[in-house]
């Protein structure tokens, strides 16, 4: 069971819901009907089997916060999957706490289930979901990717296996907000960034965690830069991305291309090469700087 094909002109924002009760997916299909949305209704059988078949086109997942929460999301986190989520209370528990619906934000930082984007909905489902989906999504594309997973996902994913969640979440990233900005016109969430995940705000672990992610990036598109046939265009785009999300400071961009050309400049002079070929490589700075300020260019809202 894959999700259905659409002849509609712009992509449609595609939701797959996991829910343990009847009448939540009714009430699920009924508010989000229309040519806005397309929906798959998942069961606990067959849900692995559609989100690893459509992983690269599904938006935003819809969960029930049960029991089986926890085993779904170490399921997860082990395929290194990562998409925008909204959880969904258990029947009988919707209507209470409505007044916690506006604390969602501070408290699933402290308490989160499949990573710090999701969000809780508390109230009534007729007037959160949507706003919930919308929520979920943009806060996805604010991610760091140097955030932690969940502590029980954490105790049971291994460190190549975090790596690769994180190595999927640009990816995702990238495909998710091109849909948006093709569908909606999301500039402005895709541009919305989170002062809390830039990169000063982090821990000094944080940081170094994603300084290495940063080192290897970069050194990968030097590699690739000069190799016909290479994705090095995708993988600016990429790194830029990134940059531009966790507010990292132009200094520290020529901190790390200068640290990689010292480092190839030793190697250079051990083999008894010439290392002015590394001088080439300004261009791939001068790349990454262009497209970083192109970004910043298109976050300025228009005014006219």
């Amino acid at each position: 069971m894959t999700l259905s094909q659409t002849s509609v002109s712009r992509p449609q924002i595609f939701i797959c819901t996991l829910l343990s009760s009847g009448s939540l997916v009714d009430q699920c299909t009924q508010i989000l009907e229309g040519d806005r949305y397309s929906l798959v209704h998942a069961t606990y059988d067959n849900f692995f089997e559609i989100v690893e078949q459509d992983k690269h086109r599904i938006d935003c997942l819809i969960l029930a916060e049960n029991a089986a929460l926890p085993r779904i999301v170490g399921d997860l986190h082990r395929e290194a999957i990562l998409l925008p989520a909204v959880l969904l209370p258990e029947k009988g528990q919707m209507d209470q706490d409505q007044s916690e619906n506006s604390e969602n934000s501070a408290a699933q930082q402290n308490d989160s289930a499949y990573h710090i984007a999701e969000v809780r909905i508390k109230g009534n489902l007729q007037e959160c979901i949507i706003q919930g989906i919308d929520q979920a999504i943009a806060q996805f594309l604010q991610l760091s990717t140097a955030c932690r997973i969940p502590h029980t996902a954490q105790s049971e994913a291994t460190a190549s296996e975090t790596e690769a969640i994180r190595q999927n979440l640009t990816l995702q990233q990238q495909r998710l907000s091109q849909k948006l900005k093709e569908r909606l016109g999301y500039l402005g969430i895709y541009y919305k960034r989170n002062p809390q995940q830039f990169f000063h705000k982090l821990s000094t672990e944080e940081q170094e965690d994603y300084l290495l992610i940063l080192k290897r990036d970069y050194r990968d598109i030097i590699l690739n830069y000069f190799r016909q046939g290479s994705a090095v265009n995708q993988e600016i785009d990429d790194f830029v991305t990134q940059l531009f999300f966790a507010d990292i400071s132009i200094i520290k961009i020529l901190e790390i291309h200068m640290e990689l050309m010292d480092a190839f400049a030793k190697k250079l002079k051990l083999e008894g090469r010439n290392e002015e070929v590394l001088l080439d490589y300004r261009l791939t700075l001068i790349d990454i700087m262009a497209h970083l300020c192109e970004m910043y260019r298109r976050s300025i809202p228009n005014t006219h």
